[in-house]
């Protein structure tokens, strides 16, 4: 009973030690006049990248940072030759896709404050959900929505972080404009600016020459393909998370912000996408607008950002308004528990450098000391519950011994009860199902179904042994 006991409590501890953001780690250091030249801020920052990516075991990462009108750093590291070369945004499509809503506004075609009914005619929430509820994420429908099912089930204004908004946005698109959204962000969006890596197909991607991808399992970095969406009620679709893009063409993507939205947007409707948000409480408090978020405190300057997240792949863009600098970067992996903290500090250690703070660095043995612990409570979990079946005739000859009642107890604790319990804690304590952990947490997936597969079965194992010498005992 204790070695379940710690089981249950090891297997929380790895759940919650990947689940919880990280607030924004900053040094507080100030880099000398000196060394805040600019020549030497861009040296730095690709001396710090390439020695991060390493650590990471990111197969590849890429990275270009802007001003109003020049590149001032292109670079690439890994297994990438060219910042040319496409990756998967994840979430930080959802900027393009409130772009789009941005220019039918101004076309007249779309009004922000209408309910979304007005273009959807088959909408689930007849004229309770306004666009801009959609935009903000504060519209109530479920973290795990899709087209197929949404409905309001949180409370509206309330900020609740939900793909299916920006689906709904991609229908509104379709709708309004007439063209598909792939067609619409592409001739509205990508042509005008020149982004020929870029795509809202998985075939097209292709085409761009996009980078290959992988999964982590167990701490080791699995070539895969993507997983792009195959139905319009796909968790993440394009409109929500599935674009590509090199960075040097999210590059001109930034550019065409910092130049006031060029032949885009109207600067007015850029400053509305910016700072027309709602508040959103976490470790480090910021808000959320139209497809970026803005954090202020405890950074020395303001920063408008997004970052993505798909099952291979992870990218961030940001502004920095007061500076006039823009900065994307990706990799080609989703390591979950591990990879995803480092991506974000990283990303982060970009800003903390442009503005005149140190960089926080990533240990060497970090990524293997981290993926070492998690693995061994996969392992735990998994020797805990193929033990009953490997001591099956120790089993067999206690059942001599003991009250009857215990033995069943036991049985259906550890059988059923305990098997059931691995399979539902992502549900009970993350409000996450477990198709949810399968795509981006594999190794955790396969632990959990396994486990539970062997506490099954070693029970069913038991049951037959218990009962079939119950029956010999009447004979």
């Amino acid at each position: 009973m204790k070695a379940i006991k710690s089981l249950c409590l090891l297997f929380c501890f790895v759940i919650l030690g990947g689940i919880f953001l990280q607030p924004i780690p900053i040094n507080r250091q100030a880099l000398t006049l000196a060394e805040q030249t600019e020549s030497t801020i861009y040296d730095e920052i690709d001396s710090y990248l390439a020695n991060a990516c390493y650590k990471a075991h990111f197969p590849a990462m890429s990275i270009t940072i802007v001003n109003k009108e020049d590149v001032l750093l292109s670079k690439t590291y890994g297994d990438c030759s060219s910042t040319n070369t496409p990756f998967l945004l994840g979430s930080v499509s959802k900027s393009f896709t409130a772009l789009c809503i941005m220019q039918l506004v101004e076309r007249g075609k779309i009004d922000l404050n209408a309910p979304i009914s007005t273009y959807l005619s088959k909408s689930n929430t007849n004229n309770a959900i306004t666009v801009r509820q959609l935009l903000n994420h504060t519209s109530g429908l479920g973290e795990h929505q899709n087209l197929g099912n949404y409905k309001i089930v949180n409370k509206q204004g309330e900020h609740i972080y939900a793909n299916v908004n920006y689906s709904l946005l991609g229908k509104i698109i379709k709708v309004v404009s007439e063209l598909s959204y792939e067609d619409y962000v592409t001739q509205n969006i990508f042509e005008p600016l020149s982004m020929s890596k870029s795509a809202a197909t998985y075939e097209k991607a292709k085409e761009n020459g996009l980078i290959e991808t992988y999964e982590n399992w167990f701490g080791i970095n699995t070539k895969t393909a993507p997983k792009f969406p195959n139905s319009d009620n796909a968790w993440i679709t394009p409109s929500a998370g599935f674009l590509s893009s090199s960075t040097a063409d999210l590059g001109k993507y930034l550019q065409m912000y910092l130049n006031g939205g060029e032949c885009i947007i109207s600067n007015d409707s850029i400053n509305k996408m910016f700072y027309e948000n709602v508040e959103v409480q976490a470790n480090i408090p910021y808000k959320y607008g139209m497809g970026w978020t803005l954090t202020n405190e405890p950074l020395k300057q303001p920063a408008l950002r997004h970052s993505g997240l798909v099952e291979t792949g992870m990218s961030t863009i940001c502004i920095l308004p007061e500076s006039d600098i823009g900065i994307a970067i990706a990799v080609n992996t989703n390591d979950y528990f591990v990879g995803k903290d480092m991506m974000d500090r990283i990303d982060w250690s970009i800003v903390l450098m442009l503005t005149g703070d140190n960089p926080n660095q990533i240990k060497s043995n970090e990524y293997v000391t981290m993926h070492i612990l998690y693995d061994l409570a996969y392992f735990v979990v998994l020797v805990i519950s193929i033990l009953p079946l490997c001591l099956i005739m120790l089993y067999k000859k206690r059942l001599t011994t003991g009250k009857l009642w215990v033995k069943i107890s036991v049985l259906i604790f550890i059988h059923l009860i305990l098997p059931i319990f691995i399979l539902l804690l992502p549900r009970m304590f993350f409000l996450t199902p477990l198709w949810v952990v399968l795509a981006f947490v594999p190794d955790m997936f396969t632990t959990i179904i396994i486990s539970s597969c062997l506490l099954f079965i070693g029970g069913i194992a038991k049951t037959i042994i218990l009962i079939k010498r119950k029956v010999d005992m009447k004979r």
